[in-house]
């Protein structure tokens, strides 16, 4: 008889293996390694039963109390932001911030109307959904322009965005929970900082702390392990110590209540723009982006593996309709919102209306949104809210089928739009 033990590391080891056979697979059918991935997860989960559903939901969500899912975004920020260059966010910081700002809540409000109509739920619930699901995801973006190498300015621009609006979606997800139930525990520092404040300046003052104090943190120690290096020499231990640092800022941050992404990003990039680039900082570069690919490789896989029979059959239309309406709909309104109220702001990227399409039909939603889709029913069973026990499985299952559905099909239609909208962004190799 296998224990639950030993079926735990089959399954462990069942995925670490299928992941490798992803890259072949997707080179001998020339697509990227992402929608691979995700059906390989979908057919040995919840078709097969080889994959089991509360294995991947519980590893995905739980591992390690916060789960794989954001401990491999933290891995992967982390290393993806050692090459982010700061010569393009400052070019283009007011675009990124209209589409993290305006952009961001366009999503939440639209998406939740949409969500409402679709489902019956009440507006609150859809405003939840659409907080959840607002953020896009670097995860998916940036392993797709390396694939189709466009040029530095568009997919700066993008990816730049898809970093830094993880927080802000967090912060709605929190609104959205106030307005539903504000004696809930999971919103207790809003509740404090609002009670002193009021709702609309606590609603400014947590997003700033939000961003503002794990970016501060995220330079600081950047910084000083940039300086440390240089008197203490760790050599080969570079690995080791970056690793264990980027971990205690995650966990520091998350106890304290504070998303941890933005000091992640900031300490990734400090390391990659100012560190003197010996061949240890090379080799802790190159076993931080062995260790992105893998992390990449089982949240990818376990997306699809979250599935069940059940929720296919009697949820993917209405996942496939809502991921469409997402994406030919809401995405377009948030971007030409956000582009618009910048419009007059100078830039190096010339705006036109070839651009603004492009922008606007790119924009995966990702991990950040399957780990958070899980809050609402965890807030309901904690708290005992009746409403969010009826609608928090039903946002759970469609946010991962919006996540699935647009990952998929934008890793297949975005360089094929690239290159019919404009040749000239598309970088010689």
């Amino acid at each position: 008889m296998i224990t639950p033990f030993a079926s735990e590391y089959y399954e462990i080891s069942f995925v670490l293996i299928l992941a490798a056979f992803a890259i072949p697979i997707s080179r001998k059918m020339a697509i990227a390694d992402i929608p691979i991935l995700i059906v390989l997860g979908i057919l040995f989960g919840p078709v097969l039963g080889i994959i089991n559903h509360t294995f991947a939901i519980n590893f995905l969500t739980n591992f390690g109390y916060v789960g794989i899912g954001l401990l491999g975004i933290m891995i992967i920020l982390y290393y993806e932001s050692h090459h982010l260059d700061l010569k393009i966010i400052r070019r283009h910081f007011w675009r990124i911030l209209s589409l993290d700002t305006i952009g961001i809540i366009v999503t939440a409000v639209v998406g939740g109307v949409i969500f409402s109509v679709l489902t019956g739920a009440p507006f609150a619930i859809g405003f939840l959904f659409g907080a959840v699901i607002s953020p896009t995801d670097p995860v998916t973006l940036i392993p797709l322009f390396r694939r189709i190498r466009i040029k530095d300015d568009i997919s700066g621009t993008l990816v730049g965005e898809s970093l830094f609006n993880d927080p802000l979606g967090i912060i709605l997800v929190t609104i959205a929970i106030v307005l539903i139930d504000p004696t809930a525990s999971y919103v207790s520092l809003f509740s404090t900082i609002s009670s002193h404040v009021g709702v609309y300046a606590g609603t400014i003052v947590y997003l700033l702390a939000q961003i503002i104090i794990p970016s501060i943190i995220g330079i600081i120690i950047g910084f000083s392990m940039i300086f440390l290096n240089r008197f203490l020499n760790f050599e080969n231990l570079l690995v080791a110590l970056l690793l264990g640092v980027v971990i205690l800022e995650f966990t520091i941050l998350e106890a304290a209540g504070l998303t941890p992404f933005p000091a992640i990003i900031a300490t990734g990039a400090i390391v990659g723009n100012f560190s003197d680039k010996s061949i240890f900082w090379n080799r802790e570069q190159n076993f931080q982006e062995n260790l992105s690919f893998l992390s990449q490789a089982i949240i990818f896989l376990l997306l699809g593996s979250i599935l069940t029979e059940f929720q296919l059959t009697n949820y993917i239309v209405l996942g496939f309709i809502l991921t469409l309406l997402m994406i030919l709909l809401v995405r377009p309104a948030a971007v030409f919102a956000s582009l618009m109220a910048v419009r007059k702001k100078g830039s190096a990227l010339k705006t036109s209306n070839r651009l603004n399409a492009f922008f606007s039909l790119v924009g995966p939603r990702g991990v950040v949104s399957v780990v958070m889709s899980t809050v609402p029913y965890s807030v309901g069973v904690v708290d005992d809210v009746p409403i969010l026990l009826q609608y928090g499985p039903l946002i759970s299952v469609m946010v991962s089928f919006v996540v699935l559905f647009s990952i998929i099909l934008q890793t297949i239609y975005v360089p094929f739009l690239a290159k019919y909208l404009s040749s000239e962004w598309i970088e010689s190799v």
